[in-house]
């Protein structure tokens, strides 16, 4: 079976979406099948031209315009300009014209991607089956009122399109059935298929000191983890508030905050808010780390708070967990798909709530342990290689 994966970004890009399309692609690369990534040759919104700001200067990263990763045949695309998620790849929508008949199966990622819509406009074309999973159809609440506007026409026109045409629509979480209900998608459609780590990698071993050394993490350090895209919808800005709150107190632990993830702009904000609030020698902006890193911080950190509102499924709760690091986020569906509240991690409602959490579990740490243990347990129901069977069920299904 030939398998073509259409997604805007690949790793070494760093996010959930470029993450989960590399773990179902390797998987499905070990299994015998043939399969092929059009991508973009772009890491961040800050190496792509964008609408309104032409005049802005940007640099592309030196990627390979083809390369094989890990049995998977990797092809990436300039992007000539974009608006939002809007990305004109004159270069990808030709080699989707001209060989989309060659592959099996087409399957995008990404609702809001014109190198979607392109796909399954081709797909259709030469009777291919086409397969969409969204990730996530909303966007976050500060977008500025033209996105809003944009992304209401979308829904109402080019994305019930795309969602009409779909053969199969993957859901990552049950809330997102019924954003793909709202959009004009049939029922019998849709399947959930979640996110999934490689838990293999996450097996417990000896403290890296070399590592941790190198992030300035001491043996008495009090460790909160960030790993995601430094974007202000994901509310790390909340956490620098916490960590100043933190140190204003008169019996304080020594806590610092340590942000994984790439910069989308926002990154520059935060280390202002930082300074303004004198807690810069406590944050810690790792950004891209090794896998190997990114591991032993995992297991280093005492809490990882997520304080994302928006998100399509959160990958690095499943990462914590595997690394008995409890998880705190706020209670929106694709963080309860995952976390069931006081069981295997802690749900928190507003900001208050979040802080309050977050101070309790630094100080009483026999009631972490037994939240960990039971996220623990129950981390193995996500190992991608349980995860890609049900995958492999729906291609069978359309193949």
């Amino acid at each position: 079976m030939k398998i073509l994966m259409i997604t805007h970004r690949f790793p070494p890009s760093f996010g959930g979406i470029e993450h989960h399309t590399y773990l179902f692609s390797k998987e499905l690369a070990k299994k015998g099948y043939d399969v092929t990534i059009y991508t973009t040759n772009s890491l961040t919104n800050e190496d792509v031209l964008s609408l309104p700001f032409l005049n802005r200067r940007v640099q592309k990263p030196n990627l390979p315009k083809k390369s094989k990763i890990d049995n998977i045949i990797v092809n990436r695309f300039d992007i000539t300009i974009r608006y939002w998620s809007f990305n004109y790849i004159p270069e990808l929508f030709k080699s989707l014209r001209n060989n989309s008949h060659e592959f099996d199966i087409i399957h995008a990622h990404g609702y809001s991607n014109l190198s979607s819509l392109v796909g399954c406009y081709y797909a259709n074309k030469y009777n291919r089956p086409f397969i969409l999973t969204s990730h996530d159809m909303e966007i976050a609440d500060n977008f500025p009122l033209d996105a809003k506007i944009f992304k209401k026409i979308y829904d109402r026109n080019i994305g019930r399109y795309l969602i009409k045409k779909s053969e199969k629509l993957i859901a990552l979480t049950e809330d997102q059935i019924q954003q793909y209900i709202d959009r004009g998608g049939d029922p019998n459609k849709i399947k959930i298929i979640p996110n999934g780590i490689e838990l293999s990698k996450y097996v417990k071993k000896e403290p890296d000191r070399n590592i941790l050394s190198k992030f300035g993490i001491q043996d008495e350090d009090r460790l909160l983890l960030f790993v995601g895209r430094i974007e202000k919808y994901k509310g790390i800005q909340d956490l620098i508030e916490f960590i100043n709150k933190i140190e204003r107190m008169e019996d304080r632990p020594n806590v610092k905050l340590i942000i994984i993830g790439e910069d989308a702009g926002y990154k520059g904000e935060l280390e202002k808010l930082a300074r303004k609030l004198r807690v810069d020698d406590k944050i810690i902006f790792a950004q891209t780390v090794s896998e190997k890193e990114k591991i032993e911080l995992f297991y280093r950190a005492d809490i990882f708070p997520f304080p994302s509102k928006m998100e399509g499924f959160g990958i690095v709760l499943l990462e914590a967990m595997a690394t008995n690091t409890l998880c705190i986020g706020y209670s929106i569906p694709a963080i309860k798909k995952i976390i069931n509240n006081k069981e295997n991690g802690i749900l928190v409602d507003n900001k208050s709530e979040f802080f309050d959490k977050i101070l309790y579990f630094l100080k009483n740490k026999d009631a972490k342990s037994k939240i960990e243990k039971v996220a623990l347990d129950e981390i193995g129901k996500y190992d991608i290689k349980n995860v890609v069977e049900k995958l492999l069920d729906l291609y069978a299904k359309v193949y």
